[in-house]
């Protein structure tokens, strides 16, 4: 917890106590209650403090035990209901940790005050029900400045091991300029979206048949779902289409966030339909794949296919936030995972020499299960999408050096698209490396050896480096032809020099094109 302290605020009969007495516990810090501090040091119950002083008087004990913890580390502290409503002692307290607003919807709030037979002051009243109602939404508005995280049927075990997840993660800011988002990397994120990615509002899910299934549930009831095919072929606009008549079906207004769950395809046509639907909603990212969480997750562009190309009709849409939840790895089919990490390898090549010596060193990888411990997952997510925040964060909307991130993609594309999209995004990227590599060595920009070094990682990442022979070398040219990567009428490469070192080419000519692609496989 490096030496932060943790602080739980929310209304009365949230859990704020009982919870953080089990979170104290799994973290192995101490606990401290500031109802608890105040009965001690005054030597009389809140009740009576209430009765005998007055709630002013209350107040004034509150802010002097704030005062105290926020000179102290390492603690869990229970709040009572509106300490962290006044600005001084919020200010105080939320310097020194991460703050969290406990939730419960008002029937179980009630059960549960009745349960515990505690003297409750403000609820001194004919009707406590009506007063919890009114209370909350007196302090709706001040606790939603609290990442929430409802309690109601949880265990306060359940709510300390939620809460322990959470601190448990990676937060990276990317900026752009009208604002930033956080990418979140880490497990078991997907049932705290609302608190993680600061959703107030409605929220609807875009899915697909594969990973619907899986995670839709997580979300809560509450999530209204739209589950699109899976699969390339349904990147469309009929698909869009097909999204914008069922959001209008089921009356979602400006004030939803749309969140994309699954993999690049899902995410590219929901991040296109949020652009588009009623002129903008709100956006989360929550990808499901390796390939989506290290690149198109990331950056803001969005869109669908067309018959002469990929991604020829989109919008950037900068998302609210992005969800990176390694545990949906678990259940990604092994060619799944390792086209992902052909969008590594790519990220390593570009701009972090490091991480590619990490791979260069890893024993061969066979299966998710096998090939790699999660922490060194969640680190190559992490590692991946920094070299693409520093990318997208000079260049947001694609003018000049984001071209990088292209790498092996000119090739890649129209591999993918002249195989009807038969081989897939990260296989086609694979191949995509090896050429760029192959021509950067023939131009005289790299070294021979550097091929070798990219495909030896990439055979141990269980990804392909030959271009099929069934795929010609006129046909990849043609497809190349309506790719949007190209300048001027020309096309664009990005070649590497070295690991770490890539440089933007767009003058190469059609020969060399194709004795590269023959050279790589195709016939």
């Amino acid at each position: 917890m490096e030496q932060q302290n943790v602080i739980l605020t929310g209304f009365m009969g949230t859990g704020k106590s009982t919870v953080g007495r089990h979170l104290a516990e799994l973290l192995g810090c101490e606990f401290a209650d500031t109802d608890v501090l105040i009965e001690e040091r005054h030597g009389s119950s809140v009740a009576a403090i209430f009765a005998e002083e007055g709630e002013p008087a209350f107040r004034r004990l509150e802010a002097t035990v704030a005062q105290e913890l926020a000179q102290r580390q390492g603690l869990v502290i229970a709040t009572g209901g509106r300490l962290m409503l006044d600005e001084a002692n919020a200010a105080l307290l939320a310097a020194t940790g991460p703050v969290f607003c406990l939730t419960a919807d008002p029937h179980t709030i009630l059960a549960r005050l009745r349960e515990d037979g505690a003297q409750r002051p403000l609820l001194a009243t004919p009707d406590p029900a009506q007063r919890i109602a009114g209370l909350l939404a007196e302090r709706g508005p001040a606790y939603a400045a609290f990442p929430q995280i409802d309690t109601t049927g949880k265990t306060p075990a359940q709510v300390a091991k939620e809460l322990q997840m959470l601190l448990d993660k990676t937060v990276l800011s990317v900026a752009y300029p009208q604002g930033s988002y956080n990418v979140v990397v880490g497990e078991d994120l997907l049932p705290s979206l609302t608190s993680l990615a600061d959703i107030s509002g409605p929220v609807v899910v875009i899915t697909d048949t594969n990973v619907g299934p899986l995670y839709a549930a997580q979300f809560g009831p509450a999530a209204g779902v739209i589950t699109i095919p899976a699969g390339e072929q349904h990147k469309t606009l009929q698909t869009v289409q097909f999204l914008y008549d069922e959001l209008l079906a089921a009356g979602i207004s400006r004030q939803a966030t749309v969140v994309a769950l699954g993999g690049g395809v899902v995410g590219d046509v929901a991040g296109f339909v949020a652009a588009t639907y009623m002129r903008g909603l709100d956006f989360v990212q929550c990808p499901t794949s390796l390939l989506a969480m290290v690149d198109a997750s990331v950056g803001a562009k969005t869109g669908v296919d067309m018959p002469q190309g990929k991604n020829l009709v989109g919008a950037f849409k900068q998302p609210q936030a992005v969800l990176a939840d390694i545990s949906t790895l678990r259940t990604l089919p092994p060619a799944e995972f390792a086209s992902g990490m052909a969008e590594v390898i790519k990220s390593a090549i570009i701009g972090d020499p490091q991480l590619f010596l990490r791979l260069e060193a890893a024993p061969a990888l066979v299966t998710p299960e096998d090939r790699i411990h999660w922490a060194d997952v969640a680190d190559f997510v992490t590692r991946s999408i920094e070299v693409k925040r520093s990318v997208v964060e000079d260049d947001p909307f694609e003018k000049g050096l984001r071209a990088v991130l292209n790498l092996g993609h000119t090739f890649g594309h129209a591999i993918e698209q002249a195989s009807g999209y038969g081989i897939r995004h990260g296989e086609g990227v694979a191949m995509g490396l090896i050429a760029a590599t192959t021509m950067s060595a023939e131009l005289g920009h790299a070294d021979e050896s550097l091929t070798a070094r990219i495909a030896s990682v990439l055979i141990r990442s269980g990804l392909p480096t030959r271009i099929p022979h069934f795929l010609s070398a006129d046909v990849l040219l043609a497809a190349m032809g309506s790719d949007k990567k190209k300048a001027n009428g020309r096309l664009r490469f990005v070649l590497p020099r070295d690991i770490g070192d890539v440089i933007i080419v767009d003058d190469i000519p059609e020969t060399t094109v194709v004795g590269v692609l023959r050279a790589c496989g195709a016939s």
